[in-house]
């Protein structure tokens, strides 16, 4: 139980950081927008190299300790370690190559032929559209979570399987955490 414990807190706490990319929280002005968005991009680099090493790292571990492992808790925790592993390394490899909806906006309008008056108006409203779409993907998630929460903690009350009840009390837990940590 150590070990799922060890790898829930290891997996999950990158977790809240997926949705706030691109986030945008300065003054509603073109060229601090620009500057923000420049260097977004070169975090957006580096967070993506490190999703897809510690990915690779994730996935071919979570491989190998499923195939050593005897217990079916510990091959079930190692296939989702594995599994997590390969996910990260696809959002890695979206920050790294694909970028963000915010950088797509910059360029679009970088690239126009609209005044600094112009932008700055759009910029505006395309930032309190974010803002309203940043809140009702909050709350998705929390609704999420607690969904799959109680889903699993039902399963764990209703299996005859000692490993497979301990396995859906963990899962169930650790998404009632997340449901609460997204609710903030």
């Amino acid at each position: 139980m150590k070990l799922g414990l060890f790898l829930l807190i290891l997996l999950l706490s990158p977790l809240k950081s997926f949705s706030e990319d691109g986030h945008y929280d300065g003054p509603v002005q073109w060229n601090e927008f620009r500057k923000h968005v420049l260097e977004e991009e070169k975090a957006q680099e580096i967070k993506g190299l490190s999703y897809m090493i510690s990915g690779a790292v994730a996935a071919v571990g979570g491989t190998v300790g499923y195939f050593h492992s005897e217990e079916i808790f510990s091959q079930t925790l190692f296939a989702i370690t594995s599994n997590v592993g390969l996910a990260a390394i696809g959002v890695g490899a979206s920050y790294y190559w694909a970028g963000s909806e915010t950088s797509s906006f910059y360029y679009a309008l970088e690239g126009s032929s609209l005044s600094l008056a112009q932008k700055n108006e759009v910029l505006q409203r395309y930032l309190l559209k974010q803002n309203e779409l940043r809140e009702n993907r909050r709350w998705i998630r929390v609704a999420t979570h607690a969904l799959i929460a109680a889903v699993n903690i039902y399963s764990a009350s209703q299996s005859e399987d000692e490993d497979m009840r301990g396995l859906f009390y963990f899962l169930g837990g650790a998404n009632a955490v997340l449901a609460i940590s997204y609710s903030f």
